[in-house]
């Protein structure tokens, strides 16, 4: 019987080698082996002689001295494995661990930020002594005497004229149509399709044009001439509507026995009858 105990149990520690619980690295074979824990698998499998394997284990063992941390690391220290952060030029090495990985990495970083320092103090120029020119003001003038007490007129060489209306217009104009967003009644256009809406009305007025100059509309249209045409009785008073009138017809909502026709004959004077009695 020992006289001390151990300091730890080998039935609760996996004597080393072995790899820690968490660890992601490759182990050979572990992915046919089960029935134990992972220590005690990892060690089994590191120390078997029928497993082939490296002979240098990929954690490292490798203590660093303070002195050679800071002749090495500078004043970057030892990145430890799991540290997440940027760690610059870490893509230029690999084969290696972790902390060498780091250590080389800031080495060289460390060092090139000390070159790039040493060629900008050589690159500065000595400073050199010189005085500025004296600053003399300029002598402050007097302003000009103004010719006449009001502005002369701005006139432009080529002033702007309106077009006037483009049912005036000669079909050979090319102002000659109305623009996009006009909601007036544009003739002939009902059945052009499939252009643009200058396109369209272009077309639909040049038409227009050529029907009344044939002599097919009752009136021709001249520049200055503010008459309309004749528009013929909307309420004829020897006769009545026809039935399918949409429009408003005074006076009807209130007879009612005969027919559409004989009801709106002569609506005007039936609405006149109409405001006569509600008077009385």
């Amino acid at each position: 019987m020992e006289k001390f105990p151990p300091k730890f149990s080998k039935t609760l520690v996996t004597p080393d080698p072995q790899y820690i619980p968490g660890y992601a690295g490759y182990c050979p074979q572990l992915k046919y082996h089960h029935g134990r824990t992972y220590g005690q698998l990892t060690a089994k499998l590191l120390t078997s002689p029928d497993i082939s394997r490296s002979p240098r284990l990929l954690l490292n063992s490798k203590h660093f001295s303070s002195s050679q941390k800071n002749t090495e690391d500078g004043q970057w220290g030892i990145m430890i494995p799991g540290y997440t952060g940027f760690v610059p030029r870490s893509q230029n090495y690999f084969s290696k661990s972790y902390a060498e990985t780091c250590r080389d990495a800031l080495h060289e970083f460390d060092s090139d930020q000390r070159r790039r320092l040493q060629l900008r103090t050589e690159d500065l120029l000595p400073a050199v002594g010189y005085s500025l020119p004296e600053f003399k003001p300029r002598s402050l003038t007097t302003p000009l005497t103004a010719i006449s007490t009001d502005a002369a007129p701005y006139k432009p060489a080529d002033p702007w004229k309106p077009c006037g209306s483009p049912y005036l217009m000669d079909d050979s104009s090319p102002y000659k149509y109305f623009i996009s967003g006009f909601t007036g009644y544009v003739p002939k256009a009902r059945f052009l399709i499939g252009s643009g809406y200058p396109i369209t009305t272009n077309k639909a007025l040049i038409q227009f044009s050529k029907e009344r100059s044939m002599g097919h509309g009752s009136k021709s249209l001249t520049e200055g001439d503010n008459s309309l045409p004749p528009v013929p009785n909307i309420y004829p008073t020897h006769r009545g509507l026809l039935p399918s009138y949409t429009g408003h017809v005074p006076g009807y909502k209130f007879q009612y026995g005969q027919t559409f026709g004989e009801l709106t004959h002569n609506a005007l004077a039936h609405s006149g009858s109409r405001r006569e009695t509600k008077s009385l």
